[in-house]
């Protein structure tokens, strides 16, 4: 499966939790095994190595081995990710040695924490981990937990797993949610948390970089600062006063971008300064230089300029010559400027300096101090409301946000802090957007903006735009490296692979500690099939950030990408902890159940996927949005058979600008109309394959080209390269003679050079039976090819190819003798170019040919109806062509709510027909032929065929939807031409939850060529397949309704009657068809769906058809072959052993044979499937039974259907 957005974006705000890098200096090579390294540092950080007693900087990527000692400051934090891949955070003023770290997966990693506070998270079932403290010893086995020590006491908090505090007074067992303290001389004691807070415990903090890029170099706030900006702005250049550019220095870094801000401060340079100007034009120099990284050039400046400037801007330059030099000399303390107790921007610059020396969680009470010292600041109110977000208090996020709104709506951190809440807590991404677009007409040099809008453009699945705003980001801030990382996982999404690799090595010159940026880096190297190399960055990156939910996801991925499914599953649950309300997780999940044959859990989790999204509210509300969530509910239905089901979620998210919709829709098993002989292969759904789901999948697959190919066996949740091949044999036992089959499968993706993924088919089948109606063979083959080279283009090539010796029925009577063979090839394919102008602006083309050749040989004899003296008779080779090709064309876009799609179609191709062989007459009496004549002719028709068409959706709420369109349709046979007019109209309706009323009608003509781009379903509903000649007509009105009844029944009762001119019903086992001209079939159906959990599915369908000749064949007679009576009821039992068993009877009654009416007996038949795949599933056995009770029936006038045939299978992969 596939899993639409696993994409990990970083904290859009300033308050993004990157981690400043540590003095750039090279890690030291090591002597012995590795115990693991450092990934994260905040600076000034010391380890001392085994037998040294010397304190060296401790170095990003620095090896640690058993012996070492690591130590903190009072500003210092580390992260370490250990070779067993547990992962530690220690904090501030903490010294922690590394005794021992196990090694393979056994022994315990042995930890001694003297003094401050560590973080861990050790993986499930894996080694264990001691650590040791003065007064007690801890035994961890797998958990998330927190550990401090203060003097002789020390305290421990358990997030998740079991821990056991021990020492000669006692022992504890600490389990999730619970904590212990203990002191030295004393027995431990535990207590119990109330609503734990697992990212208090996690040790975050802001970085220095982050604080600095919040710093102002003016004292203008608000409305005055937008209104001064505004007035300078009317000014003409020349017009402007040297104190009017250097306003506009100071003002431009946030709002127009350090290109104006450096222009501006040129300009008023050339100028006569002041003293206080010069000094103020200093400070906009060095915030400049500073946002290049060029900390010690800044922080002299700063000084500079903090000697020079008013009050105001000297509390401004301070902070800027306090956070420069710290950046500049990581290991050295400065003093932390006094900031006025009425200065509210000191304030702020005091909660980002606590925020950096502590953590969020003091920063936190900083800003609660703040808000109430300063009630009309919005610039507070903002950032606090942004560290609680981050925290994940919401109450206090809300309120502080409220208050920011209030204050000042306009200015653009509120909007850009009221966004990422709006979008990613309430799920108002499109008003999240709107916002921020409103902002940066007023901000356009904003990064911070245009990086949180590219993040929620990528949300809402508009890849280009999110793309522009990232590269924009990216523009207006080229040295900060969140845009670079987010660019880098956006490009992952879309395997442009190599474009992100440099963005993500830049993003790591900028911060070698970013957590974002590990991430992408482990990604990247998943994507390049570096699996090892990938997750130790994962690890890394989580280790670096461990509160960051969809980093814990991707570390799921990792882990069950490689095989280790209890480490995913742990990874999973952890991600759920910290975020309990993130539909990807649980949709995760969905994918990992099915893979596991887990029906009942794929289940659940698909519910759970859905609901989270729902529960978002604002835009994912609706069922009918949720195009992600309501995707995989339908895959998980889909498993258990339970397809009306699947198809209700299906449907009802169906999205015109997205792959899946299309393949969902694809998947739908359409009922057929008409009896055809059963096949092993169509055991479990009664149905194969018909035109309009091969349209669908073309469609879609012009959406995602990629999609092209699977994994076989293991699924790649992250798309990486891969080669698969499956090889499969079959032997069928049918009427005492066996049969084979084999069939092989090659699919494959690469990222270079260009994102192609492509799938090889072949198979070969060989029904070798006594009799012509027990003889058949098939060979087929396809391949397909998608590539995406880009955001904006897809390409896709496809072609597939087939020869089938049909079973034939004999007819030896005493009146008469029929004995015939066919031979049927042919060949098709396609082409396409698709193109995105914008995200709902797409141009598609295409070309397709077809080339079909049947090849066909008859002997008759029967006994002359008007004398029986005489037998007529002959032999014939028929050989018929049928070629062509077709161009269409197809534009799509959306306006709001309404989605336009219109195109034009047109083809042109022949057909030719040359018939040989003789017929005669022969006299019985005398033994004579008295007849001979021979038969050569050939005949050659050209056709030419269009179809232009305009069609409307519009879903204006979740639980209303409409669809209009028209169609004009052309067939030119020779100088016959036929031209239809087909409108159609679709209206949905949910008047309840889980109630879906729909209704539709449409005209179709059939063309010769009959792909097309044109939408072939309205509202979801598509005509039933009819089996009409070239220029026949359809006109269908389509009525159902979907029930949902609870999480364990979902009924659906569908109605269409159908209108239809030129059928041409094939006869089973024979090479006639039966030509009616007109036609009306009205079938109704009634389907119940079951879950009966304990991975159980009942599926059930009963119906009935009323049908009526209305040509001049056999006027109101019965249509032949259409059953009046149907049903089909089976049951689905999926195990997590890998097994699937699937059970199906069937019975039709009310049919007629021929147009003079004459009955075919009502009949039932029994049918089984099992299939298992061993657990690496390199293998999967199968065997299938069709009419288990050999029921003798017949399919056709003294034509019998299959009698008991067992068919065994198995397939390898490699």
């Amino acid at each position: 499966m596939s899993v639409r957005s696993l994409t990990l974006l970083a904290a859009a705000s300033a308050l993004a939790l990157s981690l400043a890098e540590a003095q750039a200096q090279s890690p030291i090579p090591r002597q012995g095994p590795s115990a693991g390294a450092i990934v994260a540092a905040k600076g000034g950080e010391e380890m001392r190595f085994v037998r040294e007693d010397l304190w060296r900087a401790a170095a990003l990527q620095q090896n640690v081995v058993g012996g070492d000692t690591l130590r903190t400051n009072a500003i210092g934090n580390l992260a370490i990710l250990f070779a067993d891949q547990t992962q530690i955070r220690v904090g501030r003023n903490s010294t922690l040695t590394v005794n021992d770290v196990a090694a393979g997966n056994a022994g315990t990693t042995e930890l001694s924490l003297q003094s401050g506070n560590i973080w861990a998270r050790a993986a499930r079932g894996g080694t264990g981990v001691d650590v040791k403290t003065p007064a007690a010893v801890a035994a961890i086995r797998g958990t998330d937990w927190s550990l401090s020590v203060e003097g002789g006491r020390t305290s421990l908090i358990v997030l998740e797993g079991v821990v056991e505090l021990t020492n000669s007074q006692g022992t504890v067992t600490v389990r999730q949610g619970e904590g212990a303290v203990v002191s030295i001389g004393q027995a431990p004691t535990k207590f119990v948390l109330t609503n734990s807070n697992d990212r208090e415990q996690m040790l975050f903090y802001l970085s220095l970089r982050e604080t600095f890029s919040s710093l102002s170099t003016t004292p203008l706030t608000g409305p005055g600062l937008r209104a001064e900006r505004a007035r300078i702005k009317a000014l003409a250049p020349e017009a402007r006063s040297a104190e009017d550019w250097l306003t506009l220095a100071e003002i431009a870094p946030s709002y127009d971008g350090r290109d104006v801000a450096t222009q501006a401060l040129a300009e008023a340079r050339k100028r006569r300064l002041s003293t206080a100007q010069r000094a103020r034009a200093d400070m906009v120099e060095a915030a400049l230089l500073g946002s290049q990284h060029r900390w010690s050039e800044a922080a002299a400046l700063f000084a500079k300029a903090e000697r020079g400037v008013d009050p105001k801007r000297r509390a401004l330059a301070s902070y800027g010559r306090y956070i420069t030099q710290s950046l500049a000399d990581p290991k050295r303390i400065y003093a932390e400027p006094a900031a006025s107790a009425n200065d509210a921007w000191g304030a702020l610059a005091h909660a980002y300096v606590v925020a950096f020396k502590q953590d969020l969680n003091a920063a936190a009470d900083v800003l609660k101090a703040a808000e109430k010292r300063f009630p009309n600041d919005a610039r507070i109110a903002a950032a606090a409301a942004t560290v609680a977000y981050t925290l994940n208090r919401r109450d206090d996020m809300r309120a502080s946000i409220a208050r920011a709104k209030a204050l000042d709506p306009d200015d653009p951190e509120v909007i850009a802090a009221d966004s990422s809440i709006r979008g990613d807590i309430d799920g108002e991404v499109n008003g999240a957007v709107e916002s921020l677009r409103r902002a940066l007409e007023t901000a356009p040099g904003n990064a911070g903006l245009w990086n949180t809008l590219g993040l929620f453009e990528s949300d809402r699945d508009r890849p280009i735009a999110a793309e522009e705003a990232l590269r924009r980001a990216i523009a207006e801030d080229p040295w900060s490296p969140v845009a670079y990382a987010n660019l880098a996982i956006f490009l992952l999404d879309q395997s442009r692979v190599e474009e992100a690799g440099a963005l993500i090595d830049k993003a790591l010159s900028l911060d070698p500690g970013f957590h974002v940026a590990y991430l992408a880096r482990g990604r990247y190297l998943l994507q390049k099939g570096e699996s090892a190399k990938g997750l130790e960055a994962i690890l890394a990156g989580s280790a670096a950030n461990p509160g960051l939910s969809q980093g814990l996801l991707l570390t799921a991925l990792a882990y069950y990408q490689d095989g280790d499914d209890e480490l995913a599953i742990q990874a999973l649950d952890n991600a759920d902890r910290l975020d309990p309300n993130d539909p990807v997780v649980s949709s995760v999940r969905t994918g990992i159940a099915i893979d596991q044959y887990q029906a009942d859990q794929a289940v659940l989790a698909a519910r759970e996927t859905l609901r989270r999204y729902r529960q978002r509210g604002g835009d994912f509300t609706g069922i009918a949005v949720n195009k992600d969530g309501g995707s995989y509910p339908a895959q998980a239905y889909r498993f258990l058979n339970l397809n009306e089901w699947s198809r209700f979620y299906g449907d009802r998210v169906f999205d015109p600008f997205t792959a899946s919709s299309y393949f969902d829709q694809s998947a739908v098993q359409r009922p057929r109309v008409f009896t055809q002989k059963p096949d092993v292969s169509t055991i479990e759904t009664g149905v194969d394959t018909d035109m309009t789901a091969l349209n669908l999948t073309i469609q879609g697959l012009f959406f995602d080209p990629l999609a092209v190919s699977g994994r076989i066996g293991r699924p790649d949740f992250i798309r990486r390269p891969f080669l698969d091949v499956e090889v499969g044999g079959a032997a069928l036992r049918h009427n005492g003679r066996w049969g084979w089959g084999a069939e092989a499968t090659a699919q494959g993706f690469s990222n270079e050079p260009l994102p192609t993924s492509f799938t090889l088919t072949a198979s070969r089948a060989k029904a070798n039976g006594r009799d012509l109606i027990d003889k058949e063979g098939a060979d087929s083959g396809a391949f397909f090819v998608g590539m995406a080279p880009s955001a904006s283009d897809r390409f896709l090539v496809f072609g597939a190819g087939a020869n089938r010796d049909p079973a034939l029925a004999s007819i030896s009577t005493p009146s008469s003798l029929l004995n015939a063979t066919l031979d049927s090839t042919a060949m098709l394919g396609g082409a396409g170019w698709s193109h995105s102008f914008s995200d709902r602006n797409v141009l598609t083309g295409a070309v397709f040919g077809i080339n079909a050749l049947d090849r066909r040989y008859g002997e008759v004899a029967v006994v002359s109806p008007t004398n029986p003296n005489f037998i007529e008779g002959g032999t014939n080779w028929t050989r018929t062509r049928v070629e062509g090709a077709a161009a269409s064309l197809s534009h799509m876009i959306g306006f709001g709510d309404v989605t336009l799609h219109y195109g034009l179609e047109a083809q042109r191709g022949r057909s030719t027909e040359s018939n040989s062989g003789w017929g005669f007459t022969f006299n019985r009496v005398t033994s004579t032929y008295e007849k001979f004549v021979n038969i050569d002719d050939r005949t050659s028709t050209d056709f030419n065929a269009s179809r232009l068409y305009a069609d409307a959706f519009w879903r204006p709420f979740d639980w209303l939807e409409a669809q209009a369109g028209i169609e004009r349709s052309t067939i030119e046979v020779e100088n016959n031409d036929e031209t239809m007019i087909a409108p159609r109209v679709g209206i949905a309706v949910s008047p309840f939850e889980g109630q879906w009323l729909r209704a539709a009608y449409r005209q179709d003509m059939l063309q010769p060529i009959a792909f097309t781009l044109a939408p072939v379903t309205t509202v979801g509903l598509a005509p039933n397949e009819l089996p009409i000649g070239f220029g026949g007509e359809t006109k269908t009105l389509a009525l159902r309704w979907d029930a949902e009844w609870s999480p364990y029944v979902f009924t659906a009762v569908e109605y269409q009657r159908q209108e239809a001119e030129d059928l041409n019903i094939p006869v089973a086992y024979s090479v006639d068809t039966l030509g009616i001209g007109k036609a009306r079939i009205e079938r109704l159906a009634a389907t119940a769906n079951l879950w009966l959990t304990h991975g159980f599915g009942v599926f059930g369908t009963v119906g009935t058809v009323s049908s009526k000749i209305r040509s001049e064949e056999a006027p109101g007679a019965d249509v032949p072959f259409i059953a009046g009576k149907f049903a089909r009821a089976g049951v689905t039992f999926v195990h997590p052993s890998r097994l699937k068993l699937t059970f199906a009877g069937t019975f039709l009654s009310d049919i007629t044979g021929n147009i003079e009416g004459r009955p075919i007996d009502d009949y039932w038949t029994a049918d089984a499937t099992l299939s298992w795949e061993t657990p690496d599933r390199r293998l999967l056995f199968g065997l299938s039974v069709l009419n288990m009770f050999d029921e003798k029936y017949e399919l056709a006038l003294d034509a019998r259907g299959p009698g008991r045939t067992f068919e065994a299978s198995l397939k390898a992969r490699f």
